[in-house]
């Protein structure tokens, strides 16, 4: 007796393309909007390409007058400053094109997830950068604390700290951004734990920005996917906000334009025009860890 299988009636089973997607999602941006950006508004559409940020030296102390209520002379600083040059230099892009014929015939949804996707992987571009750039990267500070693949230690953080207090770094907008395994060394730790906890609750993700987990110290701690590798753990961060200056000169710009002489393709494409520069090296921390 002959049966009928799936094999068979092959032509008569069909196959349902379902209106709904799997999307695999991209990492936080978290890193552009902990630096100092002040420095944009400066550096608009068709004004240069670099900006000049002056250097002004911090007196640590005063002199104190030789012999008091005398008029005995006093002595002048020589201060000699400096600059540094933040160069908007670096453009990111993301493009694609079809034929004019399956952009009527694809899915309602796929060229809107396409488009969206330009948006994202440019951020997640910059993200990384900020992260990774050897110059000038979180990466790139003199300074290290913890041991690559190992967990980071309450000392260890406890060292970066105690850095930016002794460059005089301000309290306030201080950082740590640490990979997703350093976050899990952290929450071995009790008092880390409640803390992160304790500053995490009732922050709306607008309040404190994507990837914000809590408190730790001075530290608004933050976790990102997109640092940079060590040998075979992460080097994640702890820095003040004006230890790396980032302008964006412009923000995401989308185009989007028919090209008839290649075939009827539509085209759409997204760039973002900006730059970024270490400013205060002792101002930041690399801590090494998973």
């Amino acid at each position: 007796m002959a049966d009928m299988t799936a094999t068979t009636m092959a032509t008569y089973l069909p196959e349902v393309w379902s209106r709904l997607a799997s999307v695999t999602y991209r990492s936080n941006v978290v890193l552009p909007d902990l630096m100092d950006r002040r420095w944009e508004p400066e550096i608009g559409v068709g004004r240069g390409d670099t900006v000049n940020i002056p250097n002004f030296t911090q007196n640590n102390s005063a002199n104190k007058r030789g012999t008091f209520g005398t008029g005995a002379a006093i002595t002048f600083d020589a201060v000699t400053e400096s600059q540094t040059q933040l160069a908007i230099n670096q453009l990111a892009y993301k493009a694609f094109r079809m034929p004019v014929e399956m952009s009527a015939q694809a899915m309602s949804t796929y060229v809107p997830m396409l488009t969206d996707g330009i948006g994202q992987a440019i951020a997640l571009t910059v993200d990384s950068e900020l992260a990774g750039d050897d110059t000038n990267g979180i990466d790139s500070f003199t300074t290290t604390a913890g041991t690559d693949n190992v967990d980071v230690t309450d000392d260890d953080v406890l060292e970066a700290e105690t850095n930016l207090g002794n460059a005089n770094a301000p309290l306030q907008s201080r950082y740590m951004v640490v990979s997703p395994a350093t976050r899990a060394s952290l929450m071995k730790i009790d008092v880390y734990r409640n803390s992160l906890y304790g500053g995490a609750v009732g922050n709306l993700p607008g309040d404190k920005g994507a990837g914000f987990i809590g408190n730790v110290y001075s530290l608004g701690v933050y976790e990102s996917n997109n640092l940079e590798a060590g040998a075979a753990g992460k080097k994640n961060g702890v820095f003040q906000t004006e230890a790396i200056a980032y302008a964006a000169q412009k923000e995401l710009t989308m185009l989007n334009d028919m090209n008839i002489e290649d075939g009827m393709f539509n085209q759409v494409a997204g760039y973002m025009v900006y730059g970024f520069i270490k400013v205060k090296d002792n101002f930041g921390t690399e801590l090494d860890g998973k």
